[in-house]
Parts: C-alpha cells; structure tokens; sequence
C-alpha cells in the first residue's frame, strides 16, 4: 500500500514536470512547494480514480469477450449443422456456460482454486 501511494505521487510529480519542461503551452509559475502540492493532490487522485477505471475497464472487457463468444458460438452453430442452438436465449445460456467453464479452468490452470 505504501509503495503505491510512493509511486502515484512520484508518477504526478514526474508527469507533471514533463509536462510543465516539454510540451508547449503547459507551465508552472508557482513555487515549488505549490508544484509538489499540486503534483501530490494529482498522485492522491490517481490513487483514488486507479480502481474505479480498472473495475470500469474490468465491464467492459467481460461486455466485448461475451459479444465474442456470443459472435462465435453463434458462428459454430452456423458451421456444423449437427450442433443446434434454436433461439437467442439458448445461445445466450450456451455462451454463459461456455463462458463460466473457461474461467474456471483458467483459475485451475493459474492454481487459484
């Protein structure tokens, strides 16, 4: 946890100094105890807003692997004409299992269950 906090409030005070020495249009007219305490109100958001985007991102992965695997198991019942999924909630159930059993194999294969 401290090495977090260390390292989001290095990452606003070396982002921010970039910033301020090279690109144009950005600069710092203030002291510099008022640029690290500038900097570190950025390190402290970025502390807080790091979780809220990796569960956001966390969404939305789950949301395009499922379009996915719904895209390719719907692709599999076009190609073999032994395999009948009839209706959207059945493929959605199918995508879910298929889904669920590959997760949980891969947490097998990693030796987290």
């Amino acid at each position: 946890m401290l090495q977090t906090i260390i390292l989001s409030l290095a990452a606003g005070i070396g982002g921010l100094w970039i910033a301020t020495q090279f690109i144009p249009g950005v600069s710092f007219e203030g002291s510099w105890q008022t640029f690290l305490m500038a900097a570190g109100v950025l390190g402290i958001i970025l502390i807080i807003i790091k979780p809220i985007l990796g569960f956001l991102s966390f969404i939305v992965r789950i949301v395009v692997l499922g379009a996915l695997l719904f895209g390719v198991v719907w692709g599999l019942d076009i190609a073999f004409p032994a395999l009948n999924i009839i209706g959207l909630i059945p493929l959605a159930w199918t995508v879910l299992a298929v889904g669920g059993a590959s997760i949980i194999l891969s947490f097998l294969g990693r030796g987290k269950l």
